[in-house]
């Protein structure tokens, strides 16, 4: 089965603030229509990369049965992370960079590293039709918790 994951947060960046993203999980049933699940969470101190890596996570762990994963998002940190096969180079190194230093966010990158030893999983960027919903979402949340 494929399934496909789009992520969405209104944080950008390095610098630590309070934000939401959100998660949508499509898969086709087998009769051709379309299912999805979807989840957010709200952070009072997180970066793009930490909520990105968080939605990932959460988004996966529904997952009940092994499948081919497409993760859609715009992180570039999680895309290059990914295309560069840094994960399995700092799975080997114990969690640390080529520099010795200790992999930001690493509890994410682990749980991440263990789906992708269960599923398929590719990751790639680009627009998606649920982004606008997704984004609206995430704004009305944010105007809530304030």
């Amino acid at each position: 089965m494929l399934v496909t994951i789009y992520t969405e947060t209104n944080l950008r960046g390095p610098a630590k603030r309070s934000g939401a993203g959100m998660w949508l999980v499509e898969y086709i049933r087998k009769d051709g229509t379309p299912e999805t699940r979807q989840g957010m969470l709200y952070a009072e101190e997180s970066t793009e990369n930490a909520m990105t890596l968080e939605l990932i996570n959460e988004a996966l762990s529904i997952l009940t049965k092994k499948c081919s994963v497409l993760v859609v998002t715009r992180c570039e940190h999680v895309l290059n992370t990914t295309r560069n096969y840094w994960l399995e180079q700092w799975e080997k190194r114990d969690w640390l960079k080529s520099n010795g230093k200790p992999v930001a966010n690493r509890e994410q990158w682990e749980q991440i590293y263990e789906y992708m030893q269960i599923h398929e999983v590719l990751f790639d960027n680009g627009e998606n039709s649920y982004r606008n919903v997704m984004m609206a979402e995430i704004e009305k949340r944010l105007k809530e918790e304030l």
